[in-house]
């Protein structure tokens, strides 16, 4: 039987000690990685416009004037393309997907939504290419999605960030597609690029 001295018996408390703290703060770092992993899923919301379920009218929709745009600036969060089927009709219609985080420029960040990505739906193609300010408006967008995608790593101090802005014509039209519901057609959707003086947060 081995002889244990007050000296060892000290030492081997010791190292049971620092074993007990090790396993503590293994535990509550795994619990704050869940935990913080769970808080950012519930962070992050989706809007989509137009919403799937507006109501098209079939009847051919009337231009809009292009005097008076909503506005949206974010970062390009990803930019996909759909085939879809118009409603009644089964012809194909190419979709595009773009999703955007929205950012309030020139804001100190206070009001800044955080996690808010909006999901935009459009064609891929003009319903009017002849008389459309500019039938390229799908191409455009993919465009600045690449160029603001390579360029926001510019400038690590953020004095200046780079954003997409995406707008989109008061009464835009829209077709109702059978996989997406109702997207816009892109002759009334346009794409630019933005600058803000706070980065993202």
């Amino acid at each position: 039987m081995a002889l244990v001295t007050p000296g060892d018996d000290q030492e081997l408390r010791g190292i049971f000690m620092i074993k007990r703290i090790k396993m503590a703060m293994v535990f509550v770092a795994g619990m704050l990685a869940v935990s913080s992993a769970g808080a950012q899923d519930a962070q992050v919301q989706h809007e989509r416009r137009p919403a799937a379920s507006t109501v098209v009218d079939s009847a051919t929709p009337k231009r809009p004037t292009y005097q008076f745009f909503s506005i949206l600036n974010g970062q390009p969060k990803g930019l996909e393309l759909h085939r879809d089927t118009q409603v009644n009709t089964g012809t194909p219609v190419d979709v595009y997907v773009f999703a955007i985080e929205l950012q309030v420029m020139n804001s100190d960040g206070d009001l800044e939504p955080e996690g808010l990505i909006i999901d935009n739906f459009y064609t891929a193609k003009a319903v009017e290419p002849q008389n459309a300010p500019n039938p390229h408006n799908a191409r455009d967008c993919g465009f600045w999605n690449s160029l603001i995608l390579e360029e926001i790593p510019h400038d690590p101090e953020g004095r200046t960030w780079s954003y997409v802005e995406f707008t989109v014509a008061q009464g835009a039209r829209m077709i109702q597609t059978n996989e997406d519901g109702a997207v816009w057609w892109s002759d009334d959707v346009e794409c630019w690029g933005a600058r803000d003086r706070f980065s993202p947060f």
